[in-house]
């Protein structure tokens, strides 16, 4: 129990640093320098005690201390979030490599999610880095059998299928639904975010994120049209479906065995 809270701990601390990555990457700023955060509405740097996880920001009373503008209630979410898929990194997997890697991807697909909702792009630098990496963690595998254990891809041939079928069914999709009617009907951050998926988990795992993400993003959006404000034609960001596939599929594979049945 005590190493799991200690998990928990570690995955607000990151949870703080995904703020950062959600509010910095897509304004093409450094995540990095400066090191400290700031208000973005002011921009006087926050001290220690203002940037506690979670508390600091029910201490403050969602209000920056300096100006006194509300600060969004999404930065204790995203900090709980992290907490919440470490731990459930750290149970699922144990105190392993395959644990760390998991909850990296958990958190990457947390930061996709909320840059996705705001300015409906889903950054290079996370996806196609993640292809990447998920190639040479299938070629360590296929060289160091039980380095990294399921449902990481096993070989570098499985990484690589991974990401062909991944990113190759949807980018079909993509152009078939352009040529049809001249409008771009799934973004190439998504193509791009499913070859991400194959890489690490293999083919599978992408095509099962499809089916789960569509089917849960196909209920929001009409329930969206009945009960909102939007129409046929409006846009709706697919990144944070497929992140919820993603992960609905990784953490609890056994409630949506039905979208794997015939894979």
């Amino acid at each position: 129990m005590e190493m799991l809270v200690l998990v928990f701990i570690f995955g607000l601390l990151i949870g703080s640093f995904l703020n950062v990555c959600i509010w910095r990457m897509p304004r093409d700023l450094s995540v990095i320098r400066p090191y400290r955060s700031f208000c973005p509405k002011c921009n006087t740097q926050l001290s220690a005690l203002e940037n506690i996880p979670i508390v600091s920001w029910f201490f403050l009373r969602g209000r920056c201390k300096s100006c006194h503008n509300p600060i969004s209630g999404r930065y204790p979410l995203v900090e709980f979030l992290s907490g919440i898929f470490a731990a459930l990194s750290f149970i699922n997997f144990g105190l392993t490599l395959t644990a760390l890697v998991i909850y990296i991807y958990a958190a990457s697909l947390i930061v996709i999610t909320f840059i996705d909702l705001d300015f409906k792009i889903i950054p290079d630098a996370i996806s196609l880095s993640g292809i990447v990496i998920g190639l040479i963690i299938g070629a360590v595998n296929g060289f160091y059998p039980g380095i990294f254990v399921a449902p990481i891809s096993q070989s570098a041939l499985s990484s690589l299928f991974g990401v062909l079928v991944g990113a190759g069914l949807p980018l079909a999709i993509f152009y078939g639904y352009y040529l049809c009617t001249k409008k771009e009907g799934l973004g190439m951050g998504d193509v791009k975010l499913l070859g991400l998926i194959g890489a690490l988990f293999g083919w599978q795992a992408a095509i099962a994120t499809i089916f789960i993400g569509s089917f849960f993003g196909a209920i929001f959006g009409i329930g969206l049209m009945v009960f909102g404000s939007a129409g046929r034609n409006t846009e709706i960001p697919f990144g944070p479906w497929l992140a919820l596939g993603a992960l609905l599929h990784l953490f609890l594979p056994e409630y949506f065995v039905i979208f794997s049945m015939t894979l």
